[in-house]
C-alpha cells in the first residue's frame, strides 16, 4: 500500500484563533464610527499577520476585503542607500492599481482608462475568420465578375453563378457585412477602449493608458490619473485594502502616497455619505522610528508572533510529527536546528522539501539530520544552494576548503612550535633565574643622588635585595633619592623618582627581551608540553574532517569567499557553522543533492562511496564489483583514512598495475591505525588459501607482503613488536611463515630483519617440522634477515612421525648451522657439539678445553670458524667458555694463545660482574706463567696492552725479553707488578736484540728505569744493565742503594768523568771511593784540580785499590797521613820517605802503631824522631812508644842532652807516673839529679815513699839511719843510684825490702 504524503501549504491560515484583545482591535478599526482609515498590523516575518487578516475577513462577511501584495524579493532594490527613484515608484504604484484593477468585475470600470484584456478574450478567432472570410469573398466576386465568367465557361453546371441577381444579393451582402463591422468596431472601442493611441497630423490623442510607459514615469500615477484611481477604489467596493509586503521596497515615500490616496477616497467618501475605506497595512515592526510610526499611522495593532526561535522547536515537532517524520530524526539536532528557524512558512516549506528529498533520494540509506540540513540551507540560502548544484559559491568553497584549512593550520602549527622553541632557547641561554634579578641588574643611583629609599626604606632594611627590588617595582612605592648619605639620615635633599628614573633601561628592547626571556624560563617545561601536545595535533591532522578543521564559529567566520559578504547578510548565516561544525553538512553533500542511478556502480557500492566521504567507517567485507569505477571516483586523499579500507578494493589495489593505483595503495599502507585491517585481510586471503584458488591467493598474498613491506614497514615493523593483544600467535605464526616462504627479504631494513628474526626467535614453532616450508625461499630469507637462533628447542625434532617433514627440517637445521644463523649460547654451543661429535669427547674436554676441542675436530670447522668469523661472535663464545669452565681452562698453551689474539676479549667492559673483561676472566682461568709472549705471535692484537698487562699482573705470561720490553713499551713504567713478575725468573737475561729494536727515547726511558729499579733482584738487575749496554755520561740518579751503584759501577753504566765523580760525591759518597777504584787509572788522568785530598787520603785507605795506583796517588798528595789507617808496607815506607805528615808524628811512635810496626818501618819512624826531636820532646808522652823511647834513648847517636831533654820534657813531665814511665826513669837516673828524680816522681805514692824515707836518713843527728823501701825494680835501681851518688851509705837487700843506710851526718837534698 502506497504512503499517504501529507504536505503542508505555504500560504496564510484562515482559520487562526484570534486573541480577543486584538480581534477588538480589528474590530475597532473597520468600525464605523472610528475614524481609523490607516491600520499598521505590526510584527516579524512569518509573525501571523496574513493569518490573522484573513481569518478576521473570513468572521467579518458584510465587509469587502481586497488584497494588494507588493513582494519584493529583488534584495537590490530594497537595500538601495538613496531609496528608489521615480520610476520604481511608478511602477510600484501601477502594480497596486494593476491589482486592484483585476479584482474588479470589469463591468463595473468601463469608463475607468485603465483597462484589462478581458474585452478582448470575448472576439472569436472562428468568427471573426468567417466573417473576413465573407467580406473577401464577395468582394473577389464583384470586383473579379468578367474573369469568372470566362472561368466557368468549361463548366455548365456553374453557370448560375454569374446570373445578374446573384451579383446584386452579392453586393447587398457585402454592404451589410462591411457595416456591421464598422459597428462593431465602434461598440468595442467604447466598452474596451482597444485602440490604445491615435495620432493626427502628429499630435497625439491618447485614448488609453499604458500602466508600465517610460514616459510616464516622471510623474505619479496616483497624481497623473487620481480621477481614474479613486474611480476604481470607488467602483471596488472594497470596506478594506490590506496592504502586504510594501515594507521590503525600504520607501516610506509609498506610504506617503497611499495616505494621501487613502485621506482623499475617505474624504470624497465622507462627502457622499459612503462608508470609510480602511487601508491595512502589514508591515514589520521597524519599518519607522516610534514617533513617525505614530504620526503616519491612525492605528496600530501588534501581532504576536506564532512561531520564534523559542518556540520553533515545537511548531517544527507538530508539523514532523504530523507528517510522521519526527521519529526518525535526532532530537536533540532538531531542536538546535530550530533555534535558527522562526518563521512559519520557512518552517512549512522546510518541511515539505523534507519530506521530498527523504522520498526522492530513498535509494540511499542517507542519513535524516544531513537530509533535513541540506534542505534548511536550501531555503535559509536558496541563492548558494543553486550555485553549490554548479559547484560554485560560498558552502561549495567551504567544503572543499579543507585541504587548504589543513595546509594553513599546518603552517600555524609549525610557526608556533619554531617560536615556542625559540623562546626556550632564549630562556636556557637566559643566565638569571628570576626577574627580580634582572632587575637588580639595570638598577641605576640616578645622577647626582647617591642613597635610594623605597617607602622610607633603604636596600640594607630589606633581608635581602630581591625584597628591596620588588618593593620598588610596586606600583604604590614611594621612591625617594638623597644626595649623600647624611642626608638620607636626615631626611634632607630628598627627591622623587619613578621607575623609570632608577630603571633606566626598563623599556629598551634588550630589556625586555631578557625579561621575556627570565619568564619563559620558570615555564620551560609547560612550553615543551605544548610543544608536545602541537605535535600531537600535527600528527592527527591528515585524519581530520570537515568538522575538525572548523571546530570553532570563529573559524567559519574567518573563512573567506567571493560570497562572503553576501552570505553574511542574512540574518540567518550563523546556521552555517552550527551545520559544518556538527558534521550535518560534510563532505558527502552531493549525495544529498540529486538522484542517484545504478548504472555504473550497486547502491552498496554508492553508500561505500558516501561513507568514505562523510567520513564514516563501514565494514571491511562490504562487496564491491566494480572496483575500477570506485577506484576512479575517490581521490587520493581519501585513501588517507579508514572509511576507505574494503577488502575487495585491496586486493584490487594490490593486483592492479597503474602507477596511480600503487600511489592509492601506499596512502592505505601509511594510515594510523590501519594494522586491524592489513592482518584482516591477510586472514581472508590466509583462509581462501587453504581451500581453493591456492595459487592465486598465494600471489596475492607475496603481493601483500610485498606492498607492506614497500610502503609501510614501520607498521609491519610495529606489528612484530606487539608481544600482547589481539594478535594471536597460531595466526602471527602463519602470517610470518607465509613472508618467509614466498617473499625475498634481502632488501627490507636492518630493524625489520631483527623482529622477525627476534619473532621466530621468541616463537621457535616456526622452525617445527610441523611446519610446511618453501625450502628455498624459507632458507634463503633465513640468510636474509641474517637470524640467529638464540637457544635451540632441543627436543624439537625427536617425536617427528612426518618423514619429510623431519627431513625439511633437518636440512634448515644443517642449513642454520652451516650458514651460522645462530647465536652463539651455552645451549647451541653444546647443541651443535653435540649435533657433530655425538658421543666423541668427554665432559671434561667439553668443560675445561673447549677450544681445543673445536680446534682438534674437523666436523667443528665450521663452528670454530663462526667462532672466529667476528670479534662479536669470539666475544659470545669466549662468555660462554668462561661461563662453562668455571674458571679453569685446561686447554694447550697454543690454543689459549690463539684465543687471545683477538683485540675484543679486551675491549669489552662490564662483563658478568661489570669488573673485568673476557680476557681477564681467561687469564684468572689458565695456569701461571703458561703462556710464551712473543711480538710475532701476538702481532695482529691492537690492544695487546691488555694482553701484556694481564700477562705481567696475573703472571700469566713466561717471563722474556719480549714481554718485558712490551709492556714497558705500553706502560713506560718498570712498576711494582712488572719487577715482580720479572723477579720469578732469577735467570732471567735480557735479550739485546730484542730491547735495541725499541724505540731510542723507550731504550733511554727503561735504561733509566731499570737504574732506579731497587726491589729488582740484584742479578737480574746486574743481567739487565749488561745486556742494555748503554751508559751515563751525565749521570744524575739518587736514591739508588750502594749495592745497585756498585752494580753501575761495574758496567760502567756511569762513565767515569770529573761530573759524575762530583755527583757521587755528593749523592754518594759513600760509593765514591768505590767508583774511584773501578776507575783509578782514569781517575789518576783527570785534571789535578779535580782531586781531593781528603778524598785521595781515603782511596789510600781503599783496599781495592793496588798499591802501585796508591803509590801514585801518594804523589799527588803533599803529604799523606797514616793516623789510623791501614796501609801496606810499601805504602808506609813510601809515606814515611817522601810524603810523612809531621802531624801524624804522635801516631807514629805511639805503642799502638810503633810496637806493632815493621821493623823496617820501626827504622824509618826512629830516624823520623830523631829529624824531629823537638817535635817529639813536645808531644805527651803518653803518646809515645816505650819501646821506641829506649829504643831511641839506647841509640848511640843520640845526645846525652837529647836523652835528657826526651825523658825530662817529654816522657817524664807527666805528674802521674805510670809503671812504663817508672821503668824508663830507673833506667836513666843516672842523667838526673836526685831532686830531677824526685820531681819526676810527683805525687806518685813512689815519691811518697821515698820521701818518707829520705826524711828518716836525713834524721841522723844521732847517728846514721836505716831505711827499708818495696822491693821493685825501680827501688832497686833508685838503691843503685844512690849508692853510685854517694847519698847512702849502704844498702842491702831484705826479704821484706830494700834497705838503705844513711850517712851520720850531711843530709840527702831530694829537693
Amino acid at each position: 500500500m502506497e504512503r499517504e504524503y501529507k504536505f503542508r501549504a505555504l500560504t496564510s491560515n484562515k482559520d487562526v484563533e484570534i486573541k480577543p484583545v486584538t480581534l477588538e482591535a480589528l474590530e475597532f478599526a473597520i468600525d464605523k464610527n472610528s475614524e481609523v482609515t490607516n491600520v499598521a498590523i505590526t510584527g516579524n516575518y512569518g509573525a501571523g499577520k496574513s493569518s490573522i487578516v484573513e481569518s478576521f475577513e473570513e468572521k467579518c462577511k458584510n465587509k469587502k476585503f481586497i488584497h494588494i501584495s507588493l513582494g519584493q524579493y529583488d534584495e537590490t532594490i530594497g537595500s538601495e542607500k538613496n531609496g528608489l527613484n521615480n520610476r520604481q515608484i511608478n511602477t510600484i504604484e501601477g502594480k497596486i492599481i494593476n491589482q486592484l484593477l483585476h479584482q474588479i468585475n470589469t463591468n463595473k470600470i468601463r469608463k475607468s482608462i485603465f483597462k484589462t484584456l478581458d474585452t478582448e478574450s470575448l472576439i472569436k478567432p472562428l468568427n471573426i475568420t468567417i466573417y473576413l472570410g465573407l467580406i473577401v469573398l464577395f468582394s473577389l466576386y464583384l470586383f473579379y465578375i468578367s474573369s469568372w465568367k470566362e472561368f466557368i465557361q468549361n463548366f455548365s453546371w456553374l453557370s448560375w453563378l454569374v446570373k445578374p441577381i446573384l451579383s446584386i444579393i452579392s453586393f447587398v451582402f457585402l454592404f451589410a457585412l462591411i457595416m456591421y463591422g464598422i459597428f462593431y468596431l465602434i461598440n468595442l472601442q467604447k466598452d474596451f477602449g482597444f485602440i490604445k493611441k491615435l495620432s493626427v497630423k502628429a499630435e497625439k490623442i491618447e485614448t488609453d493608458i499604458e500602466i508600465f510607459s517610460n514616459d510616464n514615469s516622471k510623474v505619479s500615477y496616483f497624481d497623473r490619473y487620481l480621477d481614474d484611481v479613486l474611480y476604481l477604489f470607488k467602483q471596488s467596493g472594497a470596506d478594506v485594502i490590506v496592504f502586504e509586503d510594501i515594507e521590503r521596497f525600504n520607501d516610506s515615500r509609498i506610504f506617503e502616497k497611499l495616505k494621501e490616496l487613502n485621506i482623499i477616497i475617505n474624504r470624497k467618501r465622507k462627502t457622499c455619505n459612503d462608508p470609510k475605506l480602511v487601508f491595512f497595512y502589514l508591515v514589520k515592526d521597524d519599518l519607522f522610528e516610534s514617533q513617525e510610526r505614530t504620526k503616519f499611522f491612525d492605528f496600530i495593532i501588534p501581532i504576536v508572533p506564532v512561531v520564534t526561535t523559542s518556540n520553533s522547536h515545537d511548531i517544527l515537532n507538530k508539523l514532523l510529527t504530523e507528517m510522521r517524520e519526527y521519529d526518525s530524526l535526532d532530537k536533540t539536532f532538531l531542536f538546535n536546528i530550530s533555534l535558527y528557524l522562526d518563521d512559519m512558512r520557512l518552517i512549512n516549506n522546510i518541511c515539505n522539501e523534507y519530506l521530498t528529498y527523504k522520498e526522492t533520494l530513498s535509494k540511499l540509506p542517507l542519513e535524516r539530520e544531513k537530509i533535513f540540513s541540506m534542505v534548511v540551507y536550501k531555503n535559509i540560502f536558496p541563492r548558494d544552494f543553486s550555485l553549490l548544484q554548479k559547484n560554485q559559491g560560498y558552502l561549495f568553497e567551504l567544503l572543499n576548503s579543507k585541504e587548504n584549512a589543513i595546509k594553513n593550520r599546518r603552517e600555524g602549527l609549525n610557526n608556533r612550535i619554531k617560536e615556542l622553541e625559540k623562546k626556550i632557547e632564549k630562556a636556557e641561554e637566559e643566565q638569571l633565574n628570576d626577574e627580580l634579578e634582572l632587575y637588580g641588574t639595570i638598577l641605576k643611583v640616578p645622577p647626582g643622588r647617591k642613597v635610594i629609599k623605597v617607602n622610607g626604606k633603604s636596600e640594607s632594611d630589606f633581608s635581602s635585595r630581591s625584597d628591596y627590588i620588588k618593593e620598588l617595582l610596586a606600583d604604590d612605592s614611594d621612591i625617594i633619592t638623597f644626595q649623600d648619605y647624611w642626608d638620607a639620615n636626615t631626611n634632607q635633599s630628598k627627591r622623587t623618582e619613578n621607575i623609570d628614573s632608577i630603571f633606566p633601561e626598563i623599556n629598551t628592547p634588550e630589556f625586555q627581551e631578557r625579561l621575556k626571556n627570565t619568564k619563559n624560563k620558570k615555564i620551560i617545561e609547560k612550553l615543551k608540553e605544548e610543544i608536545k601536545k602541537i605535535n600531537d595535533e600535527l600528527g592527527e591532522l591528515d585524519s581530520y574532517r570537515l568538522s575538525d578543521v572548523y571546530q570553532y564559529a570563529t573559524d567559519i567566520d574567518d573563512f573567506q569567499s567571493y560570497f562572503t559578504e553576501e552570505i553574511r547578510k542574512n540574518p540567518q548565516a550563523s546556521i552555517i557553522s552550527f551545520l559544518i561544525r556538527n558534521a550535518y553538512i560534510d563532505e558527502s553533500y552531493q549525495d544529498y543533492l540529486n538522484h542517484f542511478y545504478e548504472n555504473t556502480i550497486t547502491i552498496e557500492e554508492k553508500e561505500y562511496l558516501r561513507n568514505v566521504v562523510s567520513g564514516r567507517d563501514g565494514n571491511y567485507d562490504i562487496s564491491l564489483t566494480h572496483t575500477n569505477e570506485i577506484v576512479n571516483r575517490l581521490a587520493i586523499k581519501d585513501y588517507r583514512y579508514s572509511y576507505v579500507l574494503n577488502y575487495n578494493l585491496f586486493d584490487y589495489l594490490l593486483n592492479s598495475k597503474k602507477e596511480n593505483d600503487n600511489e592509492c595503495l601506499a596512502q592505505i599502507f601509511k594510515q594510523e591505525d590501519v594494522l586491524d585491517f592489513l592482518i584482516n585481510f591477510y586472514n581472508t586471503l590466509d583462509r581462501a588459501t587453504s581451500g581453493q584458488g591456492v595459487i592465486y591467493k598465494k600471489e596475492t598474498i607475496k603481493l601483500f607482503f610485498k606492498k607492506w613491506l614497500e610502503h609501510n614497514i614501520s607498521l609491519f615493523n610495529e606489528y612484530l613488536e606487539i608481544k600482547n593483544g589481539g594478535y594471536a600467535v597460531p595466526n602471527k605464526n602463519s602470517l610470518i611463515l607465509s613472508l618467509m616462504n614466498l617473499v625475498d627479504l634481502s632488501g627490507i631494513p636492518e630493524k625489520t630483519k631483527v623482529l622477525i628474526s627476534g619473532y621466530i626467535n621468541d616463537n621457535q614453532d616456526l622452525l617445527s617440522p610441523n611446519m610446511s616450508y618453501e625450502i628455498q625461499q624459507f632458507t634463503k630469507n633465513l640468510s636474509n634477515i641474517e637470524i640467529k637462533v638464540r637457544e635451540y628447542a632441543q627436543n624439537i625434532y625427536e617425536s617427528l612421525l612426518d618423514e619429510k617433514k623431519l627431513t625439511d627440517y633437518k636440512e634448515i637445521m644443517n642449513y642454520i648451522y652451516r650458514n651460522d644463523l645462530y647465536s652463539i649460547s651455552e645451549n647451541n654451543l653444546k647443541f651443535f657439539i653435540k649435533w657433530n661429535l655425538e658421543n666423541r669427547y668427554t665432559d671434561d674436554e667439553y668443560t675445561h678445553k673447549n677450544f681445543e676441542l673445536i680446534n682438534k675436530n674437523i666436523e667443528l670447522k665450521s663452528l670454530l670458524d663462526y667462532c672466529l668469523d667476528s670479534e662479536d661472535n669470539l666475544l659470545q663464545y669466549a662468555n660462554v667458555y668462561i661461563k662453562i669452565s668455571d674458571g679453569k681452562m685446561d686447554d694447550d698453551s697454543s690454543y689459549i694463545e690463539h684465543l687471545l689474539k683477538h683485540d675484543i676479549l679486551f675491549r669489552v667492559e662490564g662483563y658478568e660482574d661489570g669488573k673485568i673483561t673476557p680476557a681477564e676472566s681467561i687469564f684468572n682461568s689458565i695456569p701461571k706463567f703458561s703462556i710464551k709472549y712473543t711480538i710475532e705471535k701476538f702481532q695482529g692484537l691492537s690492544n695487546d696492552i691488555e694482553l701484556i698487562k694481564n700477562l705481567v699482573l696475573l703472571k700469566k705470561g713466561q717471563v722474556n725479553s719480549e714481554i718485558i720490553c712490551s709492556y714497558f713499551s705500553s706502560f713506560k713504567e718498570i712498576d711494582d707488578q712488572l719487577v715482580d713478575f720479572i723477579n720469578h725468573d732469577p735467570n732471567f737475561v735480557l735479550n739485546r736484540e730484542i730491547f735495541v729494536q725499541l724505540d731510542d727515547e723507550i731504550q733511554r726511558d727503561f735504561f733509566t728505569q731499570v737504574v732506579s729499579a731497587d726491589n729488582l733482584a740484584l742479578t737480574i738487575y746486574k743481567s739487565i744493565l749488561a745486556s742494555m749496554q748503554w751508559h751515563y755520561e751525565e749521570f744524575d740518579v739518587t736514591g739508588l742503594s750502594d749495592d745497585r751503584l756498585e752494580v753501575l759501577i761495574d758496567l760502567n753504566v756511569i762513565k767515569f768523568n770529573a761530573n759524575n765523580l762530583k755527583f757521587i760525591r755528593e749523592k754518594y759518597p759513600s760509593m765514591k771511593n768505590y767508583s774511584i777504584s773501578r776507575n783509578i787509572e782514569k781517575y789518576l788522568e783527570i785534571e789535578e784540580d779535580v782531586h781531593d785530598e781528603t778524598e785521595l787520603n781515603d782511596l789510600l785507605q781503599y783496599e781495592e785499590i793496588d798499591d802501585s795506583y796508591k803509590l801514585q796517588i801518594i804523589d799527588i798528595l803533599d803529604h799523606v797521613s797514616l793516623k789510623n789507617k791501614q796501609f801496606s808496607l810499601k805504602l808506609v815506607a813510601h809515606i814515611l820517605d817522601s810524603k810523612f805528615n809531621i802531624d801524624d808524628l804522635s801516631y807514629i811512635i805511639s805503642s799502638n802503631y810503633y810496637d806493632n810496626a815493621d821493623e823496617s818501618i820501626k827504622i824509618k819512624i826512629r830516624q823520623l824522631a830523631k829529624e824531629n826531636w823537638d817535635d817529639l820532646i813536645r808531644l805527651d808522652s803518653e803518646e809515645i812508644s816505650i819501646q821506641l823511647c829506649r829504643e831511641l834513648l839506647a841509640m848511640d847517636d843520640i845526645e846525652t842532652l837529647d836523652r835528657k831533654s826526651l825523658l825530662k820534657d817529654n816522657l817524664l813531665s807527666n805528674s802521674e807516673m805510670s809503671t812504663h814511665r817508672l821503668a824508663l826513669l830507673g833506667e836513666y837516673l843516672n842523667l838526673f839529679e836526685l831532686r830531677e828524680i824526685m820531681d819526676f816522681l810527683g805525687d806518685s805514692d813512689v815519691y811518697k815513699e821515698w820521701e818518707k824515707a829520705f826524711e828518716k836518713l836525713n834524721r841522723n843527728e844521732k847517728g846514721n839511719n836505716d831505711v827499708t823501701v818495696k822491693k821493685s825494680n825501680f827501688n832497686e835501681k833508685m838503691r843503685n843510684y844512690l849508692l853510685s851518688k854517694g847519698l847512702i851509705s849502704s844498702s842491702s837487700i831484705q826479704p821484706l825490702g830494700i834497705r838503705l843506710n844513711g850517712f851520720r851526718e850531711g843530709e840527702i837534698k831530694y829537693w
